[in-house]
């Protein structure tokens, strides 16, 4: 395999997790790079590193922090088990991370791909990192007909990428697999004219590139309709945080409906939960207080499971005065929205941590 290291030398990505390495560091870019791009990663690498230089550091963290610094990356699940697993270090490994696979793998957050990266990439352990790409190279490459979700495809590549990892520099060569993943040999319209692995590729040769790993069909992914509230009582702003558990657990979010609703059923929503009934709409009426409701649009969001077409609205209730939500009848509704969730200003607005799903409505 020494074409493909060779290649590697000469053509590497300059990405800033490969200055400086060190076992943190590359714990933290490989947990970043999961399911995220390489260009999303590259802003939020160094700010991290910053506000958290070590696992003591992060360890020590508040959650809603730690998930500002991880907002917009998604699957914040990764954010929580780096806390997780820096405690975890902390407590077992005196706060450095350990060398071998068979520790690493304790760590919370670290499964068989990442424990081969941080042990072939900070410590220089010859042993493989198989993730999407390394298994798609090595398809092509022998011609496999397998299916790259199933566990003995998982099986097969790791026995083969073992054979081929060099005692030296292994760190290098399985971001040589990542590289060429990334950048030639990609799922669709592989670059096969350039690839230093061309000459030996089985499926190159057979001239069937695209149809190797196999590609397992598709099931059609469930779509829910919500209709998200943005709701200000004066000039705060109501939100409220989503469960420990479960989908975008911790997360703030404004207020989510199940549904697309209209704008009479939004009316109706809010006199049962905030107004004692619908007179705040009324231009004449006696009421103290008005509210004002308006779409601010469409937007969807898709997970990796899930689709969420949505719809927002901006909702105003203020005192018909005008003057800063300080009279009573504000004061009462604002009182009713403890068990929606809370009342925060725009400072402590723009440090919470929401959820990209409805970030068209931030």
């Amino acid at each position: 395999m020494m074409p493909l290291l060779s290649w590697f030398w000469e053509n590497h990505r300059d990405l800033p997790w490969r200055k400086d390495r060190t076992p943190y560091s590359t714990w933290i870019s490989e947990a970043m790079l999961q399911q995220t791009r390489v260009a999303t990663v590259l802003d939020y690498y160094p700010r991290f590193l910053k506000r958290f230089p070590d696992p003591s550091s992060l360890a020590k963290a508040k959650e809603d922090e730690v998930f500002k610094l991880w907002e917009g990356l998604g699957y914040y699940s990764r954010a929580r088990n780096l806390m997780k697993g820096a405690a975890y270090i902390c407590e077992h490994f005196e706060g450095k991370l350990p060398e071998t696979p068979d520790l690493l793998i304790h760590i919370p957050g670290i499964g068989p791909y990442m424990a081969g990266a941080i042990a072939s990439q900070a410590f220089d352990v010859p042993v493989p990192a198989v993730d999407g790409n390394c298994i798609r190279i090595y398809c092509r490459l022998h011609a496999l007909p397998l299916v790259p979700s199933e566990k003995s495809t998982y099986n097969e590549i790791y026995s083969r990428v073992e054979k081929d990892i060099p005692k030296d520099n292994p760190g290098d060569f399985n971001e040589a697999l990542m590289d060429l993943g990334s950048l030639i040999c990609t799922p669709k319209s592989p670059r096969c004219s350039i690839c230093p692995l061309a000459d030996s590729c089985s499926a190159n040769l057979l001239g069937k590139q695209e149809d190797f790993p196999l590609k397992k069909p598709k099931k059609e992914t469930p779509t829910e309709e919500h209709t998200i509230l943005k709701i200000y009582i004066g000039n705060k702003i109501l939100v409220r945080k989503r469960p420990d558990t479960g989908l975008l657990a911790g997360l703030f979010e404004l207020i989510d409906l199940p549904g697309t609703l209209s704008h009479s059923e939004v009316e109706n929503w809010l006199c049962e939960n905030l107004l004692s009934d619908d007179s705040a709409f009324a231009e004449e009426s006696d009421s103290a207080v008005s509210a004002d409701i308006r779409v601010i649009g469409n937007a969807r969001h898709i997970f990796s499971h899930l689709k969420w077409n949505m719809l927002g609205y901006e909702i105003h209730i203020d005192s018909k005065a005008g003057s800063s939500a300080d009279t009573e009848a504000v004061k009462k509704i604002a009182a009713k929205t403890k068990k929606l969730g809370k009342l925060v200003g725009p400072k402590e607005y723009a440090s919470l941590a929401f959820a990209s799903a409805i970030r068209a409505y931030r």
